[in-house]
Order: C-alpha cells, then sequence, then structure tokens
C-alpha cells in the first residue's frame, strides 16, 4: 500500500522556510496533478522567474523575485541558475515542490497507535531520512541530535516543543543551528481501521 506525499517548501532559511508544508495523496496521478495546478499558478505570477523539474516530475524549483525589475524575467543565458539566485538573494526565493512516494505497509493490520513520520531536512531540501520513523523512534533519534547539536537551554526548548508536535500535532518543527527539520505525521490510510 502507497501514499504520495507533496512537500511545498522554500529551498534552504530563505524568509519562510518555517512555512513547509505537506499533502498526501493516494495516487502518484492526483500528486502531479496537484503539483501542476500550483505551477499553473505560478506561471500566470509575474513575480515567477523560472520554473525546473526534472523529467520524473519528482523533484521542482520555482524561482521567484520581489524585485520588479525583475518580474517575468529569466535567468540570462549565460548564467546559471544558481549563480542568478546568489546574486539576486535578497531579492528572491526558491520553493521547491517534491514528490515522495511512501511505502504505508507497516499501518497495514498493525495494531499499534503509533504513527509514520515523513522527515524534510529543510537546509537540504531533502528527505532528511531514508524510512518514516514512528512515534517513539522519530523523538529519539531527534533528542539524540539535539544533544549532538545543541545541548543548550535553546536547544532543549525547542526539543520540547517538537516532541509535544509529534505527540499532539500533525506537524513538528525542529530549528536550531545547522539543524532544521520538519516532520509530518503520515495518514494512514481509509482502508486501514
Amino acid at each position: 500500500m502507497k501514499q504520495y506525499a507533496v512537500i511545498h517548501a522554500v529551498a534552504g532559511l530563505y524568509e519562510g522556510y518555517s512555512d513547509t508544508t505537506c499533502e498526501f495523496f493516494p495516487t502518484e496521478e492526483a500528486a502531479i496533478k496537484h503539483i501542476n495546478q500550483h505551477l499553473d499558478d505560478y506561471r500566470k505570477d509575474e513575480m515567477c522567474v523560472n520554473i525546473e523539474h526534472s523529467g520524473d516530475m519528482m523533484h521542482t524549483f520555482v524561482t521567484m523575485t520581489r524585485d520588479h525589475e525583475d518580474y517575468h524575467a529569466c535567468v540570462p543565458s549565460d548564467m546559471e541558475h544558481d549563480d542568478w539566485v546568489s546574486e539576486n538573494g535578497d531579492d528572491c526565493s526558491v520553493e521547491v515542490f517534491r514528490l515522495i512516494e511512501i511505502d504505508c505497509e507497516r499501518y497495514e493490520n498493525a495494531p499499534s497507535t503509533e504513527h509514520m513520520w515523513l522527515t524534510w531536512d529543510q537546509i537540504e531540501t531533502t528527505q532528511a531520512w531514508d524510512y518514516t520513523p514512528l512515534c517513539m523512534s522519530l523523538v529519539a533519534r531527534v533528542s539524540s541530535d539535539v544533544m549532538d547539536n545543541d545541548p543548550s537551554v535553546h536547544g532543549l526548548e525547542q526539543l520540547t516543543d517538537f516532541i509535544s508536535s509529534v505527540y499532539y500535532r500533525s506537524h513538528a518543527f525542529i530549528d536550531i543551528d545547522d539543524y532544521t527539520m520538519h516532520a509530518f505525521r503520515i495518514p494512514k490510510p481509509q482502508s486501514v481501521k
């Protein structure tokens, strides 16, 4: 049994990076349709500079600018996209759509009340881990990472908020130094009780 997640994020730590969202779909076709609807809206937006995606639609980047002189601009042919973004970094942002296939077999006939979680590395704009941990495993690994990266009061406060979100919400977020991660609760498929 599979589900498809669509992550919509701001790449790296540009303004709005904590607003990353994740929506789940029962089929790949529904997920791609969702991405295409967003991309159609971006194509109409005069602040959109560039849309670039992989051939398999698994990863799409949308570059936006706030500088009115660059509206409907395109990246000059003699310049790489990443160089243009670096040069215009204060006035632009790069948004990411990422389609992720999730194997939900663990949910089938599982008596556990725990949920699986999809993790997103905000800085690298990719899935943080190559597996979908259950609640306790997620908390244990993030706790270990926090203790390795920032065992200060700030790090522990962030960890406390993260753990609370895991058990009481469907989205958890932690941001300490170079460790910025979102976790999204994967819903149990409708056919699973």
